[in-house]
């Protein structure tokens, strides 16, 4: 990717955190900055990241060029309150989304049954099939909120259900691990793999429906379902990633997502222990960045370099500089202004770092 696509992403990503500490103490805004914070990173760059990995070539073709435009459109309507333009852009999003999956899988993905489809392969195809999902359901979530009102849950709220922008990424930072790990052999190992596939993708699909209805019991258990999954996930890639730069973020990004489901369960108990209750906010915030900011950006960092490596840095450094951020700064940085300065000046050099640093070209494979 050049560097200028990369810096216009940088500044995207470093833009949306910016408005995720607005959005507590300029709460009148006209734009819902809450809403243009999950947009920018979720919907615009990682949207766009996706697209752009699922191409394969190694350069930003002209359908990512045009879904990023769209998506920044489409964010603003959504964040201003203009639901009629946003459902219109929503359409030829789809349209792009889904010429880019068809392309390089199909319509309709007979991959996802196939043993022997790599599950770095399935994943990538399950991230670009719920995009375009997501999209659609947020258009079917507008015209029920807004116009129809045929559902009525507390949960299915727009806020609510714009998070789920997050869950294409996280899958297509699954598949850029699996993808990284050598294939598996018949066995435990592709077993597991498979096992994980499914688990991933009906865990958290399930898990979504359960928070809308407000099942509390069954909610729980499907977090503890997929806190399994995920330490199976990561004694795999432990087990199968070879020694290489990759590794080092992509450790670290397990890492985080092992503390978002210890987050995640915490948040989730409060309704079984009322006393952690007062714990619930600071939980919640550390969720949200620990699986935004940390999680899904680890993922994304190997996408955006992904034909560069090896980067000519060491690796420690940005590692440890993302935990800082995600950790300290920006949680507090909800509550302190201070701390939210540091975490968009040192989120702002990670960036600039892990983007721009020289690294070895290579043909994209």
């Amino acid at each position: 990717m050049h560097p200028g696509y990369r810096l216009i992403i940088g500044m995207t990503m470093s833009v949306a955190l910016l408005c995720g500490f607005l959005h507590n103490s300029w709460p009148d805004a006209a734009v819902s900055l809450k809403r243009l914070h999950v947009f920018l990173f979720n919907l615009c760059t990682g949207g766009a990241l996706i697209l752009y990995f699922t191409a394969g070539r190694g350069i930003v073709t002209s359908k990512v060029k045009a879904y990023f435009c769209l998506t920044l459109a489409y964010s603003l309507c959504a964040a201003s309150g203009l639901y009629l333009p946003a459902l219109v852009i929503s359409l030829p999003l789809v349209i792009i989304v889904e010429s880019v999956r068809i392309k390089r899988f199909s319509f309709f993905p007979w991959d996802f049954f196939d043993t022997k489809t790599p599950v770095g392969d399935k994943f990538c195809h399950a991230a670009v099939l719920c995009l375009s999902m997501a999209l659609v359901m947020a258009s079917l979530v507008i015209l029920n909120n807004e116009y129809f009102h045929v559902l009525n849950y507390e949960k299915l709220s727009l806020d609510v259900f714009f998070l789920g922008y997050s869950f294409p990424i996280s899958l297509v930072t699954m598949s850029v691990m699996f993808s990284f790990m050598k294939p598996a052999e018949p066995g435990a190992d592709r077993f597991l793999n498979e096992m994980s596939f499914w688990l991933v993708n009906l865990g958290v699909i399930t898990f979504f429906v359960f928070i809308i209805i407000e099942w509390f019991v069954p909610e729980i258990a499907a977090a503890l379902v997929l806190s399994l999954t995920v330490f199976v996930i990561f004694y795999l890639f432990i087990k199968n990633a070879p020694d290489a730069q990759q590794k080092a973020f992509l450790t670290s990004g397990m890492l985080f997502l092992v503390l978002t489901a210890f987050t995640g369960i915490f948040y989730i108990a409060r309704y079984f222990f009322p006393s952690l209750d007062r714990y619930s906010d600071f939980a919640l915030t550390l969720h949200a960045m620990v699986s935004l900011y940390g999680w899904n950006l680890s993922g994304l960092f190997v996408i955006i370099r992904f034909e560069d490596f090896p980067i000519r840095l060491n690796s420690i450094l940005p590692v440890l500089l993302h935990w800082i951020i995600v950790i300290v700064l920006a949680p507090f940085g909800r509550q302190l202004a201070v701390f939210s300065i540091m975490a968009i000046t040192a989120y702002t050099v990670l960036l600039f770092i892990v983007f721009l640093s020289k690294g070895e070209k290579k043909q994209w494979t």
